[in-house]
């Protein structure tokens, strides 16, 4: 009998083990949602945390182009000195000054002599004789008249328009200094001396080549709203009874400083609180929902600072 073959068992089909996979998916999965949860808090933190009470503040990152920038569009103004006397203005820009016992006055203009601003209190003549205006200073409006003419300008004339801001008086000029049409504004008040024959005015005044007024206006209105002096001023008569009481010129500098606001130009002087830096900021520029709030802002670095609106205390 022939002996079969030996009987080969079929093979037995093998399983494959998916748990291993499973595992490490969920595992890769799982971090990838770890890292997607700390981006998303890494940017409401940087959208929603400031650096400070009145520091620079972080902006959001979906609309870091949503602020308007005052660095970025306005005129930066630095710090300029005279004696006792303070302004902002350009860096270009020079100042001068005049001092006597009577009255002290401060001069700053452009590089190009195209702006001006100035500032001055002084006690004024009010003297008659025949019935003329003997000195031409009788009023404040030929006091401004006399001013000019003294600095070489001719046919100045005031708008017969004016604004009365807060005891104040606002009003626009023409004239024609060194040899080029010019306007301007004044912005003055009086004050009795106890003398009838005397009376003192204090005024900021700017002033730009006609054909440029409506660019440089609010340059020359800002830059002589700015000017500060603290020196106090003595009228000419002897007799200390008739001192006036409080005309001292910081008081009057102080009150004038801040009536820039009740006659707007169209810009806003703004300054940094943290570096003392200023700007010439146009109302284009306010953000009505800044990150801080309703304002001016400036770039720090990848952060927003909001700035202060006026002029610092002194």
């Amino acid at each position: 009998m022939a002996t079969p073959p030996p009987q080969v068992p079929p093979p037995t089909s093998a399983q494959t083990n998916y748990l291993p996979w499973i595992l490490i998916g969920c595992g890769g999965l799982g971090l990838l949602c770890a890292v997607v949860i700390i981006a998303l808090a890494a940017v409401v933190y940087y959208n929603q945390t400031p650096s400070g009470p009145r520091g620079p503040r972080r902006p959001g990152y979906l609309g870091r182009g949503d602020v308007k920038m005052v660095d970025e569009h306005g005129i930066k103004t630095v710090n300029k000195t005279w004696s006792s006397c303070t302004a902002f203005a350009p860096e270009d820009w020079t100042i001068i000054g005049n001092e006597q016992r009577v009255g002290i006055g401060v001069d700053l203009a452009s590089r190009d002599q195209s702006m001006s601003a100035s500032y001055g209190i002084v006690a004024a003549p009010r003297t008659e004789m025949f019935g003329a205006d003997y000195y031409g200073t009788g009023t404040p409006e030929r006091f401004l008249q006399a001013m000019i003419e003294a600095s070489g300008g001719s046919g100045f004339t005031l708008d017969e328009k004016s604004q009365s801001v807060e005891g104040y008086t606002l009003r626009y000029w023409r004239a024609t200094l060194r040899g080029r049409p010019t306007r301007g504004f004044v912005l003055y008040q009086t004050f009795e001396t106890g003398d009838p024959s005397s009376y003192i005015v204090a005024y900021h005044m700017g002033g730009t080549d006609a054909s440029k007024w409506e660019e440089n206006k609010n340059v020359v209105y800002d830059v002589a709203a700015s000017i500060r002096c603290t020196k106090h001023l003595f009228p000419a008569q002897k007799s200390s009874t008739r001192r006036p009481q409080g005309s001292s010129k910081d008081k009057i500098d102080e009150e004038l400083s801040i009536k820039r606001q009740e006659a707007t130009m169209g810009f806003q002087n703004v300054y940094s609180p943290s570096t003392g830096e200023h700007w010439e900021a146009s109302y284009s520029d306010y953000n009505s929902t800044g990150p801080d709030g309703p304002g001016y802002y400036r770039r720090v670095g990848n952060s927003y600072e909001k700035l202060n609106e006026g002029f610092p205390p002194n």
